[in-house]
């Protein structure tokens, strides 16, 4: 080493040259070691405005209600580079749907083991509990034979129920025959008062006695004969057991009025075409049209001419009737007019095929499903909160399904539910219960100024007491309270980067 005059050390120029090839040797462009440090470096660099994002988005929901309007595109953007306002369409979704997500996933703890819980937000899906797993539906299963109608029959299909006979100078000469098509909304004036949930879409059967009265007919010289010839003669779902025959549903047939319903006997007949027979008899002679014959049953003569005839409304109509009063007679007899629609059969098992082949077209998932009744009323059916919400996202929140669904707090089978809740004359869905299983599945509707928007959500609870009021409204609770404090707020244009002399809220 030299030493220089003012006392400092210099290095020696070969030993410097010699440091620096050494150096050089052992670290080369493109070695192993440079390419890692290099990467590493990258990596920390660009783990900074991640970090940054990740910690603001966290936070900014308490601060981005006070922000100032966006900037116009000839503004100077004062938002730093790395503030979470640079992505307001990411910060605003996951802001909003991670909170819903966090409280809707700790309420699931409080699901029992055999139960799921599907929800959509935004096209998104933010909690999927036991999503595939097949459980008793109940009679949130009229959805998928609501989705399977509305798809094979259409939704502007109508059902028609005809009177054939013979008319000649004011006389019916023989029979009159009350033909049947399937129309489970017949009823008489009378019968809705008599209802829990009474019929929201009647198809009067008075029309065709007001049709004979205009045609000018005193007197049927023969009976009324009641036709049922357009479906099959099964009753009831064989499994159904005896409490739930003739109480919940049935007897089925393809002329039905009220419900099989004699309003002059506390007993149904157990054929309901002679029983609509006796009704429509009755109604005649209140009318002063007299009838010589005895009402029975028969099948009605293709060329028999049609003296008059009623049209239920639209099939949407139907559908809603359906869905929000739960209503199991039209829920069967839309299966066997699905059936008679697809295969030429007006069946139960035949519909049962075409409801399964409708939702395959839909592509819904039919894993583990299982249909045996179009009611949900038989503890066979198996369905997944994933078949039944696909049902319902591919409605999209505010088609006929939604539409037709019961209204929290007001109508059908929510009428005297979810009062005095945030929900209440907001939410749709469509019930379920049997002994053992409860099920809830629906949309809620929200920040109607901002445009038509929905949750969707299904939920099923299966197991020993869950039908049972204090297991299953806590839980229902919880969760449609968390739905409807979502909302489309903080969105994009809210949080999007401040203009030139903004001024700007706490949050990053």
């Amino acid at each position: 080493m030299n030493i220089s005059g003012n006392g400092t050390s210099r290095a020696d120029p070969a030993s410097e040259s010699r440091g620096i090839a050494r150096t050089r040797q052992r670290v080369k462009v493109g070695s192993p070691r440079v390419v890692a440090l290099t990467l590493a470096s990258l990596l920390m660099i660009g783990a900074v405005p991640l970090t940054l994002l990740w910690r603001v988005s966290s936070t900014t929901a308490k601060a981005v209600n006070s922000v100032a309007s966006v900037a116009s595109s000839d503004s100077v953007i004062v938002t730093p580079v790395f503030s979470a306002r640079r992505l307001p369409a990411t910060l605003s979704g996951e802001t909003r749907r991670g909170g819903l997500r966090n409280t809707l996933r700790s309420l699931t703890k409080r699901l029992p083991d055999e139960s799921c819980l599907v929800v959509d937000v935004e096209g998104r899906r933010i909690v999927a509990f036991n999503s595939a797993k097949a459980l008793m539906p109940a009679s949130s299963l009229k959805l998928l034979v609501a989705a399977a109608a509305l798809d094979v029959l259409g939704p502007d299909y109508i059902f028609t129920t005809t009177l054939r006979g013979v008319v000649s100078s004011g006389i019916v000469s023989g029979d009159v025959w009350l033909v049947g098509g399937g129309d489970p909304l017949l009823t008489l004036g009378n019968y809705t008062s008599r209802e829990v949930h009474p019929t929201l879409s009647p198809t009067r059967i008075e029309t065709l006695v007001d049709g004979l009265v205009a045609s000018g007919v005193t007197s049927i010289s023969g009976s009324v004969v009641g036709d049922e010839s357009r479906y099959d003669t099964e009753r009831y779902t064989p499994s159904l057991g005896l409490g739930v025959r003739s109480t919940e549903v049935g007897p089925l047939g393809a002329l039905l009025i009220n419900d099989g319903v004699i309003l002059t006997s506390p007993i149904k007949p157990d054929n309901p075409a002679l029983s609509s027979a006796i009704e429509f008899t009755r109604v005649l002679n209140e009318r002063g049209i007299s009838v010589i014959g005895a009402p029975k049953t028969g099948m009605a003569s293709a060329d028999l001419p049609v003296i008059a005839s009623v049209s239920s409304a639209p099939l949407t109509a139907v559908i809603a009737e359906m869905l929000t009063n739960s209503d199991n007679n039209t829920a069967e007899l839309l299966l066997k007019e699905i059936g008679l629609a697809s295969s030429g059969q007006g069946t139960r098992i035949a519909g049962i095929a075409g409801v399964r082949a409708a939702l395959t077209k839909l592509s819904v998932s039919v894993d583990g499903l299982a249909i045996t009744d179009g009611s949900g009323l038989d503890r066979s059916n198996r369905a997944s909160c994933l078949t039944l919400q696909s049902v319902l996202t591919s409605d999209g929140g505010f088609g006929v399904l939604a539409g037709g669904l019961a209204l929290a707090g007001r109508s059908g089978t929510l009428s005297d539910l979810f009062t005095d809740s945030s929900v209440e004359g907001i939410m749709r869905a469509k019930t379920g219960t049997l002994t053992g299983a409860k099920a809830l599945a629906g949309v809620v509707p929200y920040s109607p100024k901002d445009g038509q928007q929905a949750i969707i959500f299904t939920l099923l609870l299966n197991g020993s007491g869950v039908s049972n009021q204090g297991s299953y409204r806590p839980i229902w609770s919880g969760i449609t309270e968390a739905l409807a404090k979502f909302s489309s707020h903080p969105n994009a244009s809210e949080i999007a980067p401040l203009p030139a002399g903004s001024q700007s809220p706490s949050a990053p």
